[in-house]
């Protein structure tokens, strides 16, 4: 382990992990935000928690002055993201900080990769697969071209700046569009038959240094090789020369043809399994050490609820499962909190009914 750390979050899901992740290697974390980023407290892995005042999202840079402050009156060696919005905050005023903060794209790179619509424009330009993608101002709109034909069923129907899956909807025929979608614009891609496929890599000066690639198994997800996808990866990080951790979201089909779908330039929900297995994203980076050789090819890990009842017989669990098993036991008040429903989520669910797609008020746009 290796000094103090400040971790920017106002959320709690994604950020727990995060600070799972970071905790394998920093010896005290403090915690900086609101909202629902307080449950953050209540881990052994957080040293102390200091309220913002406001979210990430309307934060300036007497914010990020103020944080920088407070990293120097506590000696902290490191600041770090764990969302959208945070990466974003220190992308947007790196000229606040005199203490050292993890990498992240530029701005200008962030706001191109986030956006569904300009990645959308980025991977056309560099000749990437991507699928037949189209922009509606409105619901009406969009209804309109479907029922003219100019929009082949099965269609996915997305907002282009919110992440997590808000927003997301399959639709499959003419009864799906009986509702609305209350937020624009709408961005509509072809439905791609197949299965999705999640990579995330660590770059360097627009060089990746490594990279982990996963599908979704039955029960949790199972750990892949995709050189060709890596290949196609590396022409992105290369243009926009990045730094820090960048993810992409893919649908692969049958026959092995892969295209891109969204981007995601930031630190992402499994970060602490990573480390568990060896890939430490956030130790590589900031020692520059190499990230690992990756996992083996098919290993699968399952997810939470099927890895507590699969716990009975213990050795029916891989080495990867019986590593989370341990680090669950070690923090456990806040996943029995999570498993029980008391901690805060990003949002509310959506309806049953999702002929009626509303963004939550909590969920902040980009």
């Amino acid at each position: 382990m290796s000094g103090r750390a400040v971790l920017l979050a106002d959320r709690f899901r994604m950020e727990y992990r995060i600070l799972k992740a970071v905790s394998s290697y920093f010896d005290d974390i403090h915690i900086i935000g609101t909202g629902d980023g307080a449950w953050l407290k209540h881990s052994r892995h957080c040293y102390a928690f200091h309220d913002l005042g406001k979210p990430f999202a309307l934060a300036g840079p007497s914010e990020a002055s103020a944080i920088d402050r407070y990293a120097k009156d506590h000696q902290i060696s490191c600041i770090l993201p764990t969302c959208g919005h945070t990466t974003r905050f220190l992308a947007t005023y790196p000229d606040r900080f005199e203490t050292p903060c993890f990498p992240v794209p530029a701005g200008e790179a962030f706001d191109l990769l986030n956006n569904k619509l300009t990645f959308h424009r980025l991977c056309r330009d560099l000749e990437l697969p991507v699928p037949g993608t189209k922009l509606f101002e409105t619901w009406s709109e969009l209804r309109a071209a479907a029922a003219t034909g100019e929009l082949s069923y099965p269609f996915i129907v997305k907002p282009t700046n919110l992440d997590g899956g808000w927003g997301v909807r399959r639709i499959n025929g003419p009864e799906d569009l009986r509702g609305r979608i209350a937020y624009s614009p709408i961005l509509v891609q072809d439905f791609i038959p197949g299965r999705d496929l999640c990579v995330f890599y660590l770059c360097e000066r627009g060089k990746i240094t490594g990279q982990v690639a996963y599908t979704f198994a039955r029960h949790g997800i199972r750990f892949v090789r995709r050189p060709n996808v890596d290949a196609f990866s590396r022409v992105v990080a290369a243009h926009l020369r990045l730094d820090g951790v960048i993810g992409f979201d893919l649908r692969e089909r049958t026959d092995g043809q892969v295209f891109f779908i969204e981007s995601n330039p930031r630190f992402w929900f499994r970060m602490d399994v990573m480390a568990l297995a060896g890939l430490d994203f956030v130790r590589a980076a900031l020692t520059k050490e190499p990230l690992g050789k990756g996992l083996a090819d098919g290993l699968e890990l399952r997810n939470r609820g099927r890895l507590f009842k699969a716990a009975v017989l213990p050795w029916r669990l891989n080495w990867l499962e019986r590593r989370v098993i341990l680090e669950l036991a070690r923090d456990p008040l806040l996943p029995l909190l999570e498993m029980l429903g008391r901690t805060k989520p990003a949002g509310p669910p959506l309806p049953r009914d999702q002929t009626i797609v509303t963004i939550p008020a909590n969920v902040t746009p980009y």
